[in-house]
């Protein structure tokens, strides 16, 4: 079974450990595992987001799911690495129960081998390194979110084979668009902002422009002159280091004319392809940086 979402989110979240990579930030609802770090983060637009809801297989070298939703939009990746004295069976078995409480429906959870391969998890759906482990020491939970807006949770907990554990938690959200978007407020706070867009090659897709529209309007009380657009893209099967930069350079400078044609100037335009991704964050974004 397959549903299509259009996804999108505003989520008010709770202040960041000190320890936590720069920019991120807990889910307001969700308790974060103790002691834990916050070792990567993504909060954004993007597309082809597989929500598995069955176990995750490889069939002729393709990745199988039987039963997934499939959705595009407002996506928020959160990845802890734990403290040495927890374990994350503990966490999950903790959050499926809070969920319950709350009235969440579990639509999906299973354990060691009956979630498939770690390997599929953490390079294929997540694409998080720190994921990968043995198969036999994961779980799994999704969840649909009580509340007016449609929303569902997935959680996923591995223990590596140098004994360190992890909890990657994903959070989507129907009903709200890329335009209700607020970028000043973090933009101002963390001195950098991950634009929520989705590329149709290396251009906005015509779905992302109208937000792109909003976010020049609020814009307008910060100074053009101490903002630059940064674009991030990773190295895709065949390319090559410097497609990905030239292919980061013209996503950049794309947002910028759309930028400038909704009336706000960004004079710097870079792409750095794969070469920087601060805090640990996703490969392909765009971002605004507030340099000064």
């Amino acid at each position: 079974m397959k549903t299509r979402l259009l996804i999108g989110l505003i989520w008010i979240s709770c202040p960041a450990h000190a320890s936590d990579i720069p920019g991120s930030s807990d889910l307001s609802e969700v308790s974060r595992p103790l002691g834990s770090d916050i070792v990567r983060y993504a909060d954004g637009m993007r597309s082809a987001i597989r929500f598995p809801l069955e176990r995750v297989e490889r069939v002729n070298n393709r990745l199988v799911i039987d039963k997934e939703l499939d959705v595009e939009g407002r996506v928020i990746d959160i990845t802890y690495r734990l403290d040495p004295s927890q374990v994350y069976g503990a966490y999950m078995k903790e959050l499926e129960a809070a969920l319950k409480s709350t009235g969440a429906d579990i639509l999906f959870s299973c354990k060691g081998r009956g979630c498939g391969s770690s390997g599929l998890w953490a390079n294929s759906l997540f694409k998080v390194r720190e994921l990968y482990g043995p198969s036999n020491k994961q779980e799994y939970l999704a969840a649909k979110l009580p509340g007016v807006n449609t929303r569902y949770l997935s959680a996923y907990g591995i223990e590596r084979g140098n004994r360190r554990q992890y909890v990657h938690l994903r959070l989507v959200e129907s009903g709200v668009t890329a335009s209700d978007f607020k970028v000043v407020p973090v933009l101002v706070s963390t001195g950098r902002v991950e634009l929520p867009v989705i590329f149709s090659g290396n251009r906005v897709s015509p779905e992302s422009r109208a937000g792109i529209t909003k976010i020049a309007l609020g814009l307008k009380e910060i100074d053009p002159k101490e903002l630059a657009i940064v674009a991030f893209r990773s190295v895709t099967p065949g390319g090559t280091l410097n497609d990905a930069i030239v292919q980061s350079k013209a996503r950049a400078e794309h947002v910028q004319a759309l930028l400038r044609d909704a009336g706000f100037e960004v004079p710097h335009a870079y792409g750095l392809g794969p070469l920087v991704s601060p805090g640990a964050l996703s490969p392909d974004r765009v971002e605004i940086v507030k340099f000064k």
